[in-house]
């Protein structure tokens, strides 16, 4: 499937989400259990059956390439926000810094790389893995003013363990017996309907005259157009294999975090201005991702 095509298709369950929402059924409470059933049960079931591949070096160094990549890119990201919104008080000044730094390669870049080819997963789970290492130290260090990382919050996380036991189970060569795969891969599967449906019922609650502030419409240029550019300008000049370029640019061409704007709520951040920068960078992505996606073939080209 082209990359348009899936990206169509998943925008056609994020509709799904927004009427669900504007009947009354997918509620606040309701939204904030599969947020949770997402993160905790599902993705990380999604992260293990995408790393069952026969082991070869090829993919091992892939996946290394693609965690590396993202541990130069996210907190790269991070460092360039803090420099442009320098003049900004520093509690958005973080919030800002972050949104630079942290896409939603999760909830959205896992379904579109899924969609697109499942056997780039192996790639996607190893950007990812930098995506979360970044979250649970940059990003909480910066938003709540600690100066401490929280090795425990890190090393804990669902989806860390995860990555780790797949990536060990990959290496050692582990086949999971064939129920239990088939077990969590059903499960795994339920991430891309569930999280483009959590996504649609988001956008439902958007109000354009909630948007007057201008950091709105500054942080969904850079994040949804300029920074992927940039990126893919970064990945031209690096000797890349092809697949690994195209999942790297579509992970960073995703919207913003939804996970930064729950980090603002928990550490008393400005709530309410990461959630709508969540939601109208989300919009404009049903703009921005088809648009990016023209780009593909070039780069499988290149």
């Amino acid at each position: 499937m082209s990359a348009t095509s899936a990206v169509a298709v998943l925008f056609l369950v994020v509709l799904a989400g927004l009427i669900a929402r504007k009947l009354g059924i997918l509620t606040d409470e309701v939204s904030h259990a599969v947020s949770r059933l997402i993160t905790q049960i599902t993705l990380p079931c999604l992260t293990l059956t995408s790393m069952q591949r026969p082991f070869s070096a090829e993919l091992l160094q892939g996946f290394l390439i693609s965690l590396e990549l993202g541990l130069l890119i996210i907190p790269g990201s991070i460092l360039l926000g803090w420099a442009l919104f320098s003049a900004r008080k520093r509690e958005r000044r973080a919030l800002l810094a972050n949104f630079c730094g942290f896409s939603n390669c999760g909830f959205m870049g896992y379904p579109i790389i899924e969609a697109i080819n499942p056997a780039w997963m192996i790639y996607a789970v190893g950007f990812n893995v930098a995506y979360n290492l970044s979250c649970w130290s940059i990003a909480v260090m910066l938003i709540s003013g600690e100066k401490k990382i929280d090795l425990k919050k890190i090393l804990l996380n669902q989806n860390i363990i995860a990555s780790v036991i797949g990536f060990a189970l990959f290496c050692a060569g582990f086949r999971w017996p064939d129920v239990l795969f088939r077990g969590m891969d059903y499960v795994g599967g339920l991430t891309t309907p569930l999280s483009m449906l959590l996504i649609g019922a988001r956008l439902s609650g958007i109000r354009l005259k909630e948007l007057r502030d201008m950091d709105y419409h500054w942080i969904a240029l850079l994040r949804n157009l300029i920074l992927p550019l940039a990126v893919l300008g970064l990945l031209f000049l690096l000797p890349l294999p092809s697949d690994i370029r195209q999942v790297v640019f579509i992970l960073t061409a995703m919207p913003l975090g939804t996970l930064i704007a729950m980090l603002a709520e928990l550490y008393n951040g400005e709530a309410t201005f990461a959630a709508r920068s969540v939601a109208w960078t989300t919009l404009l992505s049903l703009g921005t991702i088809p648009l990016l996606s023209l780009l593909m073939p070039l780069i499988a080209a290149y």
